[in-house]
């Protein structure tokens, strides 16, 4: 196997990797979200399901240290990239729309009543 087809090959499992760590960051953090409106339409005490909601709360910060160290993972490959000789890499559908014009906002998008950056 040629470098670069391993640097490819490396590049494409840390991109699922890095997206696997973020829907289990998002579908944990909608869960913690969702609960406390449960517990409010269904007329439950504040007492019920706080266990549950502090577990998930300590399973958000095992999360999100695992973001943090692939990201630092992340860094370290591209060092090792340079280090066996290969360029910069581009992999995926980073770039533009379909129509090849209109640059991508990957589902990002302005809402009302938001505020300026």
């Amino acid at each position: 196997m040629k470098r670069s087809d391993a640097a490819r090959a490396g590049a494409e499992k840390l991109k699922r990797a890095e997206a696997a760590i973020d829907a289990a960051l998002r579908e944990t953090a909608e869960l913690v979200g969702l609960l406390p409106s449960l517990r409010l339409d269904a007329q439950l005490s504040a007492v019920i399901g706080q266990e549950a909601i502090e577990t998930l709360g300590d399973t958000l910060t095992h999360i999100l240290s695992a973001r943090r160290t692939i990201v630092k993972a992340h860094g370290d490959l591209a060092e090792v990239r340079t280090q066996i000789g290969c360029g910069a890499l581009a992999i995926g559908d980073m770039g533009k729309s379909a129509d090849g014009d209109t640059p991508r906002t990957f589902g990002l998008h302005a809402v009302d009543g938001g505020r300026a950056a």
